[in-house]
């Protein structure tokens, strides 16, 4: 009889120990699950900032058009704030992936006391991981579109100066027009180097390509007015006018309906990713 108790005493310690045993790891993967959840919902909250910068892009490219309501100087103040966004969403995007490692490094903790827990610390790493491909993406995009902002501030800056130098030709100040040359050369020739940005199409490298032109013939025309070289005012001038009319065959609304097409799938490849990220 006395062993009988025994034998039913040890059941009943065993069976406590069981149960301790999953009720501690229930309650410790909870915890971790409930850790990593932060974290993934903190990089969840910062989706709707990141898919207003990937947006943004497409206001500034078609706000870039050679129509009479162009606006150099304020287009200029937008790409800048859009680089900026750009450069922003870069450094959230590392700071949430580290914490995402970290998160997911959490789960893998103490797996001796989870093994009767393992279900939901397997769901939740599988949203950290589709999050974590969703940031590998905004990453990538984010780091493109600044070397495309900083293509078009070059561009926008040379804009800037050709804006300059027309007015300063309609005033006859032709010491004054030849002194914005250099600057206007300077900024067409930084452009140019940056005009191999990703997303932009080859296009934009041949438009840049004639602006050097522009200026060069730009350049002789000034030097031909200041010299009162009649002839030679004449032949810079059919040359300035046929770059003009070069340059102004360019279609800006196709050139940003090009950018666009490079950018969405990595878009929605990072939406998607984040989407499976979010569900339950």
């Amino acid at each position: 009889m006395r062993s009988a108790i025994v034998g039913v005493v040890v059941v009943v310690i065993l069976l406590v120990g069981i149960i301790g045993y999953a009720v501690v790891g229930f309650a410790y993967s909870s915890s971790r699950v409930a850790n990593a959840d932060r974290s993934l919902n903190t990089v969840i909250s910062h989706q709707n900032n990141l898919n207003s910068t990937f947006k943004d892009i497409d206001k500034q490219f078609n706000g870039l058009s050679t129509t009479s309501a162009f606006d150099p100087k304020q287009s200029r103040t937008l790409i800048d704030r859009f680089v900026a966004n750009a450069k922003s969403a870069g450094t959230t995007v590392e700071h949430d992936d580290a914490s995402l490692v970290s998160a997911r490094a959490g789960l893998k903790g103490q797996q001796w006391l989870t093994a009767l827990s393992r279900s939901p610390l397997d769901r939740e790493a599988a949203r950290i991981d589709h999050a974590r491909k969703a940031l590998s993406n905004a990453k990538s995009i984010a780091a493109d579109y600044v070397k495309d902002g900083e293509f078009f501030q070059a561009f926008l800056d040379a804009m800037l100066d050709l804006d300059t130098f027309l007015n300063l030709t309609s005033a006859g100040d032709l010491t004054a027009v030849k002194a914005t040359l250099p600057s206007l050369k300077n900024h067409v020739d930084t452009a140019l180097q940056l005009s191999a940005a990703p997303g932009l199409p080859s296009d934009v490298h041949d438009m840049l390509v004639d602006l050097q032109t522009l200026v060069a013939d730009f350049t002789t025309l000034i030097d031909a007015l200041v010299a009162n070289d009649n002839p030679a005012v004449a032949s810079a001038g059919r040359r300035v006018e046929a770059d003009g009319t070069k340059i102004g065959a360019y279609d800006f609304t196709k050139i940003g309906t090009a950018i666009d097409a490079y950018y969405k799938p990595r878009v929605d490849a990072f939406n998607s990713e984040m989407a499976k990220a979010t569900a339950a």
